[in-house]
């Protein structure tokens, strides 16, 4: 019998190990859960606080060097976004313009020669800039913001 009760033992030291690593597992993921949990809410406070400071700011309530340089770097930002959201609606409204058969090519891309014996005389298409987009300033807040806008990116006043 002293065989079967070394077997026994052995099993229940390896069942009693099983359930310590179980729970264990469940203990830490429980509270790396929680910590998660706790910062996700911590984030969402400093942001929660950053706006409401940015909005102090912006109302002159608070006169802080540091945010009002925060406070331009983020009116900067918004400008940048609005001002790209306008080229990419050009840009994506953009045609390619087909050439007729036999017609000298428009494109730049389309006129570079792969072989050639002299070197041909190539005039490149005039280049035109894209349109520059015009400015206006919120009578609330006075954010520059594209002339399409109907609202202030910065206040969310209507404007026009």
């Amino acid at each position: 019998m002293g065989l079967f009760d070394q077997i026994g033992k052995t099993l229940n030291q390896g069942i009693d190990r099983a359930k310590f690593e179980a729970e264990k597992f469940q203990k830490t993921t429980r509270l790396q859960g929680e910590i998660n949990e706790a910062r996700r809410q911590l984030e969402a406070k400093l942001m929660e606080m950053g706006q409401r400071a940015y909005d102090l700011q912006r109302a002159g309530q608070i006169s802080a060097p540091s945010i009002a340089e925060m406070a331009a770097l983020v009116d900067q930002l918004r400008s940048t976004v609005v001002a790209r959201e306008e080229e990419l609606k050009v840009a994506q409204n953009e045609v390619f313009e087909e050439t007729p058969l036999g017609a000298p090519p428009t494109s730049s891309s389309q006129s570079v020669p792969i072989a050639y014996d002299s070197p041909p005389i190539v005039t490149p298409p005039p280049v035109t800039p894209p349109p520059v987009a015009a400015q206006k300033v919120c009578a609330s807040c006075g954010f520059q913001m594209p002339s399409s806008a109907m609202f202030c990116p910065n206040c969310g006043a209507r404007v026009g």
